[in-house]
């Protein structure tokens, strides 16, 4: 006579992120390295702007969905760029293997003619495949600027 024992158990998902894959992003953060450009006569070409998803380890991943940068430049109407993170192609451009994170390069046009001592505001809303978004608030200022 043989016996056969076996468990049957239901994997724990994590949903938030939209991801039905439990290393799929639960947390994301606009992360520390996002900062203006800043050239040597003091004009501000652009913004690097970078983004880290985080697992429920704790550790950098991808993600899919929407992400969606907004700033609200002095002077200038506010600029808004989308990333649709489901396309392959897109993610692939603005994933940085390197940092482990979305990395966005923003040209503002025009250059600003100065680092604004406050800062330049910053939204990032993540629309994971869920529909559920969720935002993200910060001040990008350049390097050497508290």
């Amino acid at each position: 006579m043989m016996v056969m024992v076996a468990c049957d158990t239901t994997p724990q998902h994590a949903t938030k992120g939209g991801v039905d894959f439990p290393y799929g992003p639960e947390t994301f953060q606009i992360h520390l390295l996002s900062r203006l450009e800043n050239n040597s006569d003091g004009k501000v070409p652009g913004a690097i702007v970078c983004v880290e998803f985080d697992d429920r380890d704790n550790q950098a991943t991808r993600a899919t969905g929407l992400l969606e940068i907004e700033m609200k430049i002095p002077d200038q109407a506010s600029m808004e760029r989308a990333f649709d993170l489901s396309d392959i192609k897109i993610n692939e451009s603005v994933w940085n293997r390197t940092t482990r994170m979305y990395q966005v390069n923003i040209p503002f046009n025009p250059v600003l003619a100065n680092v604004p001592n406050v800062g330049i505001p910053i939204s990032v809303t993540w629309t994971p495949i869920d529909g559920n978004p969720i935002m993200e608030n910060g001040v990008l200022r350049a390097l050497n600027r508290k």
